[in-house]
């Protein structure tokens, strides 16, 4: 059942979207063809049928792939990794780089990447920058540097992937920025930019190489070219097909060895009472069977809290649904640079709406991937698991968000809708994954709860949870905030 609202509720939406409904055609959300997929419908956990993706269509070659046609319950696997959106591939790809011996087993409830990793926006890039002065206060210099150079590396990294394995997933360096239509907003904005260029002045080598450049009234709507910005902060940044990436990283691991399972729901863990004589520890139950394990990592995100009560009892996660179209003006964008950039306006009126233009050579150039505006839904769409569904406000919403931020000049008329769909993030009361072993658990590691922000925080994560579970030691690199322990040291986790 989709949401809805009051009519005052919903003509305010009308008023505050600026376009007129007669200009919007769309077609229905697509569902995922997945023949295969567990018919199985367990609050909290993947639903079966969920709303197809712009970027899963076509799905790819992999997307309902089973290494073996049998589920391998009588071989005790060295890892089993449940999740294969970009923090399970990641996990993989690094384990198998290290070793490539192991015997790992990824098990995914629907097909591979089809949860947040394959329904995000498009970016990556490191956006949580405006972070830096808080994590300043709070963390001290030292570890507020550690997490922005972590965010930075991530990204990095991300790139060097696609790169240097020929990933085909419309990887494209583009400028990027965060745009401002309130005063309020952008001078908080510029004094956080303005602190960092003075951190970095004191310590150069520490800071993130990635010049923030600060752009004011007339200059930043003529630099770039939307009409009613009061400012804007640019860098450097990129665009992809998530979903292209990780699946390539996922094959990438396949060639390695890696046994890919999809469409096996995982249901419940079992933490044996000692090991068995091939080294299990830990049995996974699926809807084809049960699976032993050394080591098992779930790489769950927003469907974590459901598969372990542990951690949900924690109260310190939360799943929230985003929700995500992709439009196209009726202008000729061919030669027109705004449509070059990717963008962010934490500060439109329905909430953080985020914008990627797609680049020449992709699918549907010219049109743009727009996502945001839970701040549309009453509830916000937090402990929301249910990805099959669209929330119609927010659709309206963000069909006209992209024609009124980009504005008449650029965008044209009137906007066609190609396609709406849902995924389902996880959020943590202070804005960091949980990564590392499960406390009281031994064998059983997190790296979940990227806070919809996985491309630039779940690679080097993997990395830093492959060095706790082969070498029994954290990176020094490695933000101490993001380890999975906090969880349940926290105090006030009501606050979600």
């Amino acid at each position: 059942m989709r949401s809805s609202f009051s009519q005052v509720a919903t003509a305010s939406i009308l008023l505050a979207s600026g376009v007129n409904s007669l200009a919007v055609t769309h077609p229905h959300s697509l569902r995922s063809d997945t023949p295969d997929e567990s018919a199985l419908k367990i609050p909290g956990l993947p639903m079966p049928n969920a709303t197809k993706s712009y970027w899963q269509d076509p799905p790819h070659r992999i997307a309902n792939l089973r290494s073996t046609k049998d589920l391998p319950t009588e071989k005790t696997f060295d890892y089993v990794i449940i999740g294969s959106g970009i923090s399970g591939a990641a996990t993989a790809h690094k384990l198998l780089d290290r070793d490539s011996n192991l015997s790992i087993l990824m098990i995914e409830a629907r097909t591979a990447a089809s949860g947040a990793t394959g329904r995000n926006g498009g970016h990556c890039k490191p956006g949580d920058y405006n972070g830096v002065k808080a994590w300043v206060e709070t963390y001290g210099e030292d570890d507020a540097l550690r997490i922005a150079n972590m965010e930075q590396d991530c990204v990095n990294d991300v790139r060097d992937f696609v790169r240097s394995h020929n990933v085909s997933s419309d990887f494209t360096d583009v400028e990027t920025a965060s745009l401002y239509w309130t005063e309020d907003s952008f001078k908080t904005a510029v004094e956080s930019i303005e602190f960092q260029h003075e951190l970095e002045k004191r310590r150069p080598n520490d800071v993130p190489k990635n010049k923030r450049t600060i752009w004011k009234g007339q200059d930043a709507r003529d630099y770039w070219g939307w009409p009613e910005i009061v400012g804007a902060v640019t860098f450097k940044a990129h665009t992809q097909n998530p979903y292209h990436t990780v699946c390539g990283m996922l094959e990438y691991s396949l060639e390695k060895g890696l046994n890919l399972q999809t469409n096996t729901m995982a249901l419940s863990l079992n933490q044996l009472g000692k090991k068995t004589k091939a080294g299990a520890r830990w049995e996974v139950k699926t809807d084809r069977g049960t699976v032993k394990s050394k080591q098992v990592v779930l790489a769950t995100n927003g469907f974590t809290p459901a598969l372990h009560p542990g951690i949900a009892s924690t109260n310190f996660t939360m799943p929230v649904r985003n929700q995500v179209s992709a439009v196209t003006p009726s202008a000729n964008t061919t030669d027109n640079k705004v449509f070059r950039r990717s963008n962010s306006v934490p500060d439109l009126h329905s909430g953080n709406v985020y914008i990627a233009a797609q680049p020449p050579g992709a699918k549907n150039a010219g049109s743009v991937v727009i996502g945001g505006s839970t701040q549309m839904s009453p509830t916000r769409e937090r402990y929301i698991t249910d990805d099959t569904a669209i929330n119609d406000q927010i659709a309206y919403v963000l069909h006209g968000a992209a024609r009124t931020v980009y504005g008449y000049e650029n965008w044209g008329g009137s906007t066609k809708v190609i396609q709406d769909w849902t995924g389902i993030v996880c959020e943590t009361p202070d804005g960091f994954p949980l990564v590392g072993e499960v406390p009281a658990e031994d064998g059983l590691w997190a790296i979940v709860c990227m806070n919809g922000h996985g491309m630039a925080w779940a690679y080097r994560s993997a990395e830093a949870l492959v060095d706790m579970m082969t070498e029994g030691k954290t990176p020094k690199w490695f933000p101490e905030q993001f380890k999975a322990q906090r969880a349940w040291e926290a105090q006030g986790n009501d606050e979600l």
